[in-house]
């Protein structure tokens, strides 16, 4: 099985993970639950790589190569994020809340973050089951551009324009507040820290390094030393990044377990938080992916079967966690952020089975048999074209 195509279950079992980070998150559980989405994106970026390393562009012309590759995407991500809308859409109907469905263009277009960022339709975009789908922007607008660094640079520009863009991602983050604030010069400082989370330029970098493990593959499977450094030195930014704002949080005054908040979890502006969080994310992120990725002790557990089944349907889970919480919270007349935390877990525990069975149904019913019918269609095609790196893009 060509690496393009492989399914590596303790992958699977990372995604599972991830997801249930966020579900946690929103169940008010895990403070830094969040951090499951940058996971998921260095994911994204390591899967979808390892369908084009190598080799010339299989379908003959760079335009029609682009097009296969955004179809593909298309046949991964649309069905289950279409269904979704579809069940949001019918609940708010039967409900009678019409506000919400202003946000349906930018949700149809995936620009949906530059609506919460902006506002461009006022209070539309607070409703709780919408309000997780701009990561699904930021994903899909990652994908119109990434292929071409492939179609458009020379494979031997290739790796060291992603190490460059990785490497200035602090730095545009900090070029986009800049510009936020020229704008706007009394912008206030959360609102500045909610656009650059949820930005899609502010986060290239957490794409491009899962394309840099997948396009380095060959060299740190080779060289477990230097891939043991690279994970030893992603945690020790993290942690660099930790110790110097709980340091920051001491001088400002915190005492006990206050120097701990505000570093990965809650208000995470002022002192340029918001521009070095996510590098500190992305290099622990980074960590995990290449441990797990090397089979390293202590991951086995994330290749069980009922937990990479799990990963394997998680873009649905992912879709569907926030309208079964909302359903689930006000059916029961649930505050649920009020609940002892004994209640609060077993709410998560109800919600996220009942999550991962809409996910699996999503999956078997929709997802699955669209794949396989367009890969049916495409596989003549497919077949007569020579191997190369747009001859298969990961799902």
């Amino acid at each position: 099985m060509s690496a393009g195509e492989r399914r590596i279950d303790a992958l699977d079992g990372l995604r599972a993970l991830a997801m249930t980070m966020v579900v946690a998150q929103h169940c008010h559980l895990l403070p830094f639950g969040w951090t499951g989405v940058w996971l998921f994106f260095l994911i994204s970026g390591y899967v979808i790589t390892l369908g084009f390393v190598g080799g010339a562009p299989a379908t003959g012309t760079r335009t029609r190569a682009y097009a296969t590759f955004l179809m593909r995407r298309a046949v991964r991500i649309v069905p289950a994020y279409v269904l979704y809308l579809v069940a949001c859409v019918i609940v708010l109907l039967v409900l009678g809340r019409h506000a919400p469905l202003g946000d349906l263009p930018y949700l149809a277009s995936f620009t949906f973050n530059w609506q919460m960022i902006f506002d461009w339709w006022p209070g539309s975009s607070q409703w709780a089951p919408f309000g997780h789908l701009w990561t699904l922007s930021v994903e899909q607008q990652f994908y119109l551009l990434f292929p071409l660094l492939a179609l458009l640079l020379p494979a031997r520009w290739q790796t060291g324009t992603m190490l460059a863009l990785v490497a200035a991602g602090p730095a545009l983050r900090w070029a986009f507040v800049q510009w936020l604030v020229a704008r706007d010069p009394s912008a206030d400082p959360g609102w500045l820290a909610f656009a650059v989370y949820a930005a899609s330029p502010c986060h290239v970098d957490a794409f491009l390094i899962g394309a840099l493990v997948a396009r380095l593959e060959p060299v740190w499977r080779e060289r477990p030393r230097a891939c043991r450094a690279v994970c030893a030195t992603g945690l020790a930014i993290a942690a660099a990044y930790a110790a110097t704002y709980v340091a920051v949080n001491a001088q400002l005054g915190a005492t006990g377990i206050d120097v701990l908040r505000n570093v990965v979890s809650g208000v995470l502006y002022g002192q340029q938080r918001e521009v070095f969080v996510y590098l500190a994310v992305d290099a622990a992120a980074l960590a995990v992916l290449l441990h797990t990725l090397r089979h390293g002790r202590g991951t086995a557990w994330l290749a069980w079967r009922p937990l990479a089944w799990v990963g394997r349907v998680s873009y649905g889970g992912y879709l569907f966690h926030a309208l079964v919480l909302w359903l689930l919270a006000r059916t029961l007349g649930l505050n649920v952020e009020a609940l002892p935390v004994a209640q609060r877990l077993l709410f998560l525990a109800v919600a996220w089975g009942l999550t991962v069975l809409l996910a699996s149904l999503s999956y078997r019913v929709v997802e699955r048999p669209i794949a396989r019918h367009w890969r049916a269609r495409s596989h003549g095609t497919a077949a007569a074209a020579p191997a190369g790196r747009w001859a298969r893009a990961g799902s």
